[in-house]
Order: C-alpha cells, then sequence, then structure tokens
C-alpha cells in the first residue's frame, strides 16, 4: 500500500521514498514506492509530473491500493528521491480549485448541477446539465471571483454519510464507502473529491470564462483560473493592443471601428460583385446564342466568385440550360468546376456527369443535382467531354 504524501502536504515538492516493485512492459518501467507526492489523476485532474532519482514521470496512475510511477528508463537505487514539476502541479491545483468555486456558485445560486469536469493543459471544461443562458454564466463568474477576493480556508473533512447527503453539492456513488473525502468552502462548495487543491480561495487568483456551448441538452464552459486565466487575460489584452494600433484608436473605440470596417467591406463587395455583373453578363449573352442545352466554358485565371455569377447569369436568363464552367489557374495547373442548371426548374440532375469530370481531374467536391462545384488538376478539355456525354 502506498503511503499518499500528497494528501499530508499539498505543497510539498520533494520527498524520499523506497522501491517496493518495479516491472518492466514494452520499453517502459512500472515503479512502484512505499509512499509519494505524485498524485495519480482522477475526476478530471491530471496526473503529476516530476522526476525519481532523475528520471523522467512520464504517467503516474493508481492500481488499488498502490500508486504506479510510469518512467522512461530503470530505477537502478532502493531508496529513491522524487522531485514534482511543482511549476505544473500548482497550476493544476488553482485551476481545480478555480472549477470548485465556479460549480459551487451554480448551485448555491441556481440549483444547477455539474455532470462533468476536466483540466486539459490551461483549459478546465464543465458540463451543466441544463442549458443556462449567458447571464447566469457570468452572474456565477462574477460571484466566484468574490469568494477569491475574501479569500476562504479550504478545509478537507472525512465527516459521517449522513452529514454527505445532507450538505453535498453532489452525492458520491453509491458503492462509495467511507470515510468520504470532502473539500469544503465555507459558504461556496462542499463535495465530494479525491483532487488536490491550493488551499484557500485566494490562491486561484483570477477565474475567468473564456467561452460555452450547446452540449447533449445543457452547456459546456470552458473557464481558466490563476496562471493560466492571467496568461489568457494577457494574451487578449496584447491583442486588443495591436487592434488599437491598427485602428488608431483606444479599446473603447474598437467595436465601432469594426462595424464601419465591415460596412465598408459589404459595401465594396457589392459594387464589385455588380461591376463584376456587367463585365460577364455579355459572356453569358454570347453563351446562350448557341441552341445547345449544354452551356460549356472553360475561363482561365479567374475567381471562383465569377465563375459563380457567370453561372448565375447563365441559368437565370435561361431556365432550359444546364452549365459546365471550369477555372483553370495557369500558375499551378488547379481546376474550379461549377455544374448545375436552374435552382427552380431542376431540369437536370447534373451529379454524375460532375463525378466523372471529378474523377478525371483526381479532384474533390459534390453538391446537389442542380448544384456541384469541386476542385481537381488535369486535362480540363478531356473531363468536359466525358462528362458532357454523360450530360447528353
Amino acid at each position: 500500500m502506498t503511503e499518499k504524501l500528497f494528501y499530508e502536504d499539498l505543497y510539498a515538492r520533494e520527498f524520499d521514498a523506497e522501491v517496493i516493485n518495479q516491472a518492466e512492459h514494452d520499453g517502459k518501467f512500472f515503479v512502484t514506492l512505499d509512499k509519494t507526492l505524485f498524485y495519480p489523476g482522477g475526476g478530471g485532474q491530471p496526473c503529476d509530473l516530476g522526476f525519481i532519482d532523475d528520471v523522467e514521470v512520464l504517467e503516474v496512475m493508481e492500481d488499488g491500493e498502490n500508486i504506479i510511477h510510469v518512467l522512461n528508463s530503470e530505477i537502478k537505487n532502493k531508496n529513491v528521491h522524487g522531485v514534482l514539476n511543482w511549476d505544473r502541479r500548482f497550476e493544476l491545483m488553482q485551476q481545480h480549485l478555480g472549477e470548485h468555486i465556479f460549480a459551487g456558485m451554480l448551485y448555491n445560486l441556481h440549483g444547477l448541477h455539474t455532470a462533468r469536469m476536466r483540466i486539459e493543459g490551461d483549459n478546465v471544461s464543465i458540463d451543466v446539465d441544463s442549458d443556462v443562458g449567458e447571464d447566469v454564466i457570468f452572474e456565477a463568474e462574477s460571484a466566484a471571483n468574490e469568494a477569491v477576493w475574501k479569500n476562504i480556508p479550504v478545509e478537507i473533512l472525512y465527516p459521517s454519510m449522513d452529514e454527505v447527503k445532507k450538505f453535498a453539492r453532489k452525492l458520491p456513488p453509491e458503492k462509495s464507502t467511507q470515510p468520504i473525502r470532502i473539500v469544503k468552502i465555507e459558504g461556496v462548495d462542499y463535495v465530494p473529491c479525491c483532487g488536490v487543491h491550493v488551499n484557500s480561495t485566494g490562491q486561484a487568483g483570477l477565474i475567468k470564462i473564456t467561452s460555452f456551448e450547446n452540449h447533449k441538452g445543457g452547456k459546456r464552459i470552458y473557464l481558466k483560473s490563476g496562471k493560466a486565466a492571467y496568461r489568457w487575460v494577457k494574451s487578449v489584452y496584447d491583442e486588443v493592443r495591436k487592434a488599437e494600433s491598427e485602428l488608431v484608436c483606444g479599446y473603447e473605440g474598437i467595436n465601432e471601428k469594426i462595424l464601419n470596417l465591415k460596412t465598408q467591406i459589404h459595401n465594396l463587395k457589392i459594387t464589385n460583385e455588380n461591376n463584376t455583373e456587367r463585365f460577364l453578363k455579355p459572356i453569358a449573352e454570347n453563351l446562350l446564342k448557341s441552341d445547345s442545352k449544354i452551356i460549356r466554358h472553360v475561363m482561365k485565371n479567374s475567381t471562383q466568385d465569377e465563375i459563380k455569377i457567370l453561372f448565375r447569369l447563365i441559368t437565370e436568363m435561361n431556365h432550359e440550360v444546364s452549365a459546365m464552367l471550369a477555372n483553370v489557374d495557369e500558375n499551378s495547373g488547379g481546376v474550379f468546376l461549377m455544374f448545375g442548371c436552374n435552382r427552380e426548374n431542376k431540369n437536370f440532375d447534373v451529379r454524375p456527369a460532375f463525378k466523372k469530370a471529378i474523377e478525371i481531374l483526381n479532384g474533390k467536391g459534390g453538391g446537389s443535382s442542380f448544384s456541384c462545384q469541386g476542385f481537381g488538376k488535369g486535362d480540363i478539355n478531356s473531363a468536359l467531354d466525358e462528362a458532357e456525354k454523360i450530360l447528353r
């Protein structure tokens, strides 16, 4: 049975221990010590990493009452010295406590339960069992940071099962046996947890929601705490400073500047489309002078937008034709294809012909019966010849 030093002193960084078992498998060494500071992970919190006698610890896992350390080479000594990657451990403790505080506030303010928590790098994600609104999420964030500023102690308790059932935000699994390890933050949270945390809310530093999304009928919320939150806020600040410089304004004016630029871009896009249409309309009219029901045309060094506008003009001017259009980039040899017919009439199913052409061009693409597009590379005339046979 491995003595779990990580529960006795959350802030210890080094320890001495004795190797009680070592096994090799697939080039990895699985080492069991009589005691360890390496937390094996659990409940969404990753395991600790570090070194044992200067040998890197790659993973730590729990096997019954023992803690197994996975190393990349053999331990030579019976008595060893372990050193945690402390910066990583401390940030994980900050992140985990930040999750407790935020989840506790969701529960205290709105009775919301969290179904899952996971720490991955700088990100903590929690799943809430109902579809909560943005206002609720940020209300809980504000309350969580109020709790941080109060610097409330974090207590570890092993109460009776009756007390757990009475006060816990989340009940332990039915098969759980006493003692149940409870993390208590007065006025904030009371929940079963096997993880490791900083010992006061103040050390969580800062709790910041970064995003949220719908997930299985509820919400998945992403947050950062402590040093990870600071890094994120600093990166956002750096981007804001760049935007201020480019837009020649203070941060208060960034949104207005962006909205003005979007309006200008929209207007320019409309102007460009109108000019392009005026340029392409005579081409469409000339192509439609033939009696053919299949309009075939290849352009060179044009844009996708030009091909799409020409396609629209042809199929709007004559509802009875199908169009086989292509653009060849003479620099790369790449080909953009667009096949289709009038959207309302749907006189043709162009998919078989398009599939044949895109196969000849070793390309990819797809679409509906009346509109397909894709990219390839090769002899465009051969591809269109075979496609035209199918359409005819």
